[in-house]
């Protein structure tokens, strides 16, 4: 979709464009550019989901919030004192490989990590922590320079298969919005 990837980058260069405007040193700048009338929604990970897609991969019955336009989240949220599982996803911008990022963070080397096969995307992980009370399961995904990150949380009594299944569906549709939506730019370094 080259149209949205012009709108993004279209609209990461606004607010560039009155400092351009400031250093021409002319008092005398012409007439003001047309500014589009609506700003481009930000990537929001919750385009790619939905409360049926939670309950379909992790039997939960919860509220999405996915903010707005100009300030995205994703979040699925269980009734309260339900015991349904609790979805996060977020992302952010690197332009480095999934090894740096994951150097970064620090994960320990006795962490159950897992190296999913996810389509279209450059790398992925997950990682599962199954406590007494609570399993946690992390999804990392790597799309060019996009890296999106699934959260789980699942309280006891907990299905670690069904959940790690479900974190990796999640891991499969963000992959593939992220192709639909043009936002895996390759990054620098050419992954």
């Amino acid at each position: 979709m080259p149209e949205r990837r012009t709108t993004w980058a279209a609209a990461a260069a606004l607010p560039l464009l009155p400092l351009l405007l400031a250093g021409c040193g002319s008092e005398d700048v012409g007439a003001k550019p047309d500014l589009p009338s609506e700003t481009p929604a930000l990537w929001n990970p919750c385009d790619a989901l939905d409360a049926t897609f939670v309950k379909k991969h992790f039997g939960s019955d919860t509220t999405e919030n996915a903010g707005t336009p100009t300030s995205p989240e994703c979040r699925f949220a269980p009734a309260k004192d339900s015991g349904d599982a609790a979805l996060t996803a977020n992302y952010q911008l690197f332009g480095g490989t999934l090894d740096e990022f994951w150097d970064q963070m620090g994960v320990p080397a006795t962490a159950d990590v897992r190296k999913p096969a996810v389509p279209g995307a450059d790398d992925a992980r997950i990682v599962v922590d199954a406590a007494k009370d609570q399993l946690y399961v992390t999804g990392f995904l790597q799309n060019g320079n996009l890296f999106e990150v699934v959260n789980l949380v699942d309280p006891a009594p907990y299905d670690e298969k069904r959940a790690v299944r479900g974190v990796e569906a999640t891991l499969t549709s963000l992959s593939a919005h992220a192709d639909d939506f043009g936002a895996g730019e390759p990054s620098p370094n050419g992954s």
